[in-house]
């Protein structure tokens, strides 16, 4: 690629900024109170088998310096195992590591699944969803521990705080802009 990427940022509708004015996602944000190059790699509904089957033309083949990695939630909510999902993002880290990339790990809010089965779909698999969670936070540290890299706890920071969320699952523009607070140092 001809273009130079200092940050490209890979996730679901998380990163997206599913359901809120661009100018709120919280990836906006960054990307315009730095000046730096970036690019918004969120995909609606992707999961972390998603994101490995796009990200050699989405992330590596641009070679950045950095790449944040944020997924989870949909594989939970579509019943996936939290070791497929550590997999996936470790293969993600090695492939990143390869190219001389740093790479910072999110981990995903909280799911109100009350809300979720309220405001955006029913589903049995919500409880599954929150539970596995708590379980992806902690590997997800593990895994950033192993391969000495940063983590952003999003999961922390939205717990039991329904106010900042859309339907239990996306989060509105005061939830993308505390995230955004949350971030911004890491880039």
């Amino acid at each position: 690629m001809n273009k130079h990427i200092d940050i490209i940022f890979l996730g679901d509708s998380l990163t997206f900024g599913y359901g809120v004015p661009k100018k709120d996602s919280w990836v906006y944000k960054i990307q315009n109170n730095l000046n730096l190059t970036s690019l918004n790699k969120g995909c609606n509904g992707d999961t972390s088998t998603g994101m490995l089957t796009r990200y050699y033309e989405d992330v590596i083949k641009y070679t950045p310096n950095k790449i944040f990695i944020m997924c989870g939630s949909n594989d939970l909510l579509l019943g996936r195992t939290v070791k497929s999902i550590i997999e996936n993002i470790e293969l993600m880290i090695k492939e990143a590591l390869a190219i001389n990339s740093n790479v910072i790990i999110g981990i995903p809010p909280s799911i109100i699944g009350n809300m979720a089965n309220k405001l955006f779909s029913s589903s049995p698999l919500y409880i599954y969803a929150e539970e596995n969670l708590t379980k992806l936070k902690e590997e997800i540290i593990n895994l950033t521990i192993n391969y000495n890299l940063s983590y952003i706890d999003f999961y922390s920071i939205t717990l039991n705080n329904s106010d900042i969320y859309l339907d239990g699952i996306h989060l509105n523009s005061f939830g993308n802009d505390i995230m955004y607070k949350n971030a911004i140092s890491y880039f």
